[in-house]
C-alpha cells in the first residue's frame, strides 16, 4: 500500500500492518460498515475541568472518525460482543497527532486494537482550550 512506508515512519510496523484494513481516508465504497453502533462513553481531562467547553475541540476531532472505527470492528475476534476501548492521548497546546497511550479493551483480537490505535494516531486534533491536555477518551462498540 502506498501509505504503509509513511505509516511505518511515525507507527510501529505492527501498526502499520493494520492500515490497509481501515485507511484514514477510505473512500465511502470501501466496503459496506460492520453493522456496529460506536459511541464515546467517556472523557476524563487530567487536571481537568470536565466541562463540554474544554471537551467539544477533543469531540470535534475524534466524531469524523467514528466510521474508521466501525471498519475495525470487522477485525474484532468475534463481532457479535460488543465491548469498549479506552486510551490515553496526549494532546499538545497547537493541537495535531496525539501521543497516544495504555490501550485498553476486553474485545478480543490483536488486528483490532491496532486499528483503533491507528486510527487515533492519524487524527489531527484541533486546538485544545487550555494548552497541552492528557485525556482518557472511552468507546464503546454495541453490535
Amino acid at each position: 500500500a502506498p501509505t504503509a512506508p509513511d505509516a511505518s515512519a511515525s507507527a510501529s510496523a505492527a501498526s502499520a500492518a493494520a492500515e490497509p484494513a481501515a485507511p484514514a481516508s477510505a473512500p465511502a465504497d470501501a466496503g459496506p460498515l460492520p453493522k456496529v453502533k460506536v459511541a464515546n462513553i467517556g472523557m476524563h481531562i487530567g487536571g481537568g475541568p470536565h466541562d463540554d467547553f474544554t471537551k467539544e475541540p477533543i469531540k470535534r476531532s475524534v466524531a469524523p472518525h467514528f466510521d474508521d472505527f466501525r471498519r475495525c470492528f470487522a477485525l474484532a475476534e468475534d463481532p457479535t460482543k460488543g465491548g469498549d476501548f479506552g486510551i490515553d492521548l496526549r494532546i499538545e497546546k497547537d493541537g495535531g497527532k496525539a501521543e497516544v497511550r495504555k490501550p485498553r479493551t476486553a474485545l478480543k483480537g490483536e488486528a483490532f486494537t491496532k486499528c483503533v490505535v491507528g486510527v487515533f494516531e492519524r487524527i489531527d486534533f484541533l486546538k485544545p482550550r487550555r494548552g497541552p491536555t492528557v485525556v482518557s477518551y472511552s468507546l464503546r462498540f454495541t453490535p
